[in-house]
């Protein structure tokens, strides 16, 4: 099922007082083993995996997302199963919805961005972009899978310089840690054009991000969560 507007009202809510609850931590914590190692994935030198999907999946699991093609988390009751290294492919959904695809990841940058970018498209009048809670993809079109990180997008403000993004990232750290960021959106002005972001070295471009408005949810988990968000004090 689709939570309607009201129920997504809570839900984003709901979502950023789960990150200020849990982020940031770090590897061996007791946040860090209920996000990460609750899946049974453990960093070790022989499984040299970064952690940063994982967040974005214990999130949307506990908001009550339900589609076992999006959701990378282990839930009989939904499903759902946890698969090594599906973290960021279930995410993006090949660029598919509920998936919002603003450039292509794979192929290195052409001319014109062949894909509207709606974040360029809406930027004028502050629409277009991802919500609270929305889990965000960025990487080098065309460069190394390991340019590849997603991230749980928290606000947006406008600066003199352009735009900030107020983010929640793991896979920090030693590869595992999360915390709070704040990243500059390079908006090009164009929306046939391309979106990079600060804070990686070389830059990155944000391929989109997976709309939570847009997700299926199991009707029991989202029913959980609307009653655990009940129950959280302001």
């Amino acid at each position: 099922m689709i939570p309607d507007a009201d129920q997504m009202t809570i839900l984003r809510r709901y979502a950023m007082q789960l990150i200020d609850q849990y982020v940031p931590f770090e590897r061996g914590d007791a946040k860090y083993k209920e996000v990460v190692e609750t899946t049974g994935w453990r960093k070790a030198p022989d499984n040299p995996g970064t952690t940063c999907g994982f967040l974005c999946h214990w999130l949307m699991w506990k908001l009550g997302v339900g589609d076992p093609a999006i959701l990378n988390w282990t839930d009989p009751s939904r499903s759902t199963k946890f698969l090594i290294g599906a973290n960021i492919d279930k995410i993006w959904n090949k660029g598919q919805r509920p998936f919002v695809q603003i450039a292509e990841p794979y192929a290195k940058p052409f001319r014109q961005n062949p894909v509207v970018n709606m974040l360029e498209l809406g930027a004028s009048m502050g629409i277009g972009g991802p919500q609270p809670g929305d889990s965000v993809f960025i990487r080098e079109p065309g460069g190394s899978a390991g340019s590849e990180h997603v991230f749980v997008f928290r606000r947006a403000r406008k600066t003199p310089a352009g735009v900030e993004w107020d983010t929640a990232e793991a896979g920090q750290d030693h590869g595992t840690d999360a915390k709070l960021k704040t990243r500059t959106v390079m908006l090009s002005g164009n929306f046939r054009g391309y979106t990079q972001i600060s804070g990686n070295s070389p830059i990155r471009t944000i391929i989109g991000w997976l709309d939570l408005s847009r997700v299926e949810y199991d009707r029991a988990g989202l029913e959980a969560a609307l009653k655990a968000a009940a129950t959280v004090s302001v």
